[in-house]
């Protein structure tokens, strides 16, 4: 579930003017992730989805 939550949120951010987001590129790019994280945060708080805000709240902070 989570892989794809990603990958949604990649093509999500494709769609809103970041051409070069894909789930690797959240996965490392401190902007793209903390564009996935506002992406997330409109999400329902499902577990996977708040333990993928964590994660990536580590990649937008340079601490991944």
């Amino acid at each position: 579930m989570r892989a794809e939550i990603v990958e949604m949120c990649a093509e999500a951010l494709r769609g809103n003017g970041f051409p070069a987001a894909s789930a690797e590129a959240i996965s490392i790019d401190r902007a793209l992730a903390k564009a996935a994280i506002e992406l997330l945060r409109d999400c329902r708080p499902l577990p996977v989805v708040l333990e993928l805000i964590a994660d990536l709240e580590a990649v937008a902070n340079g601490k991944a």
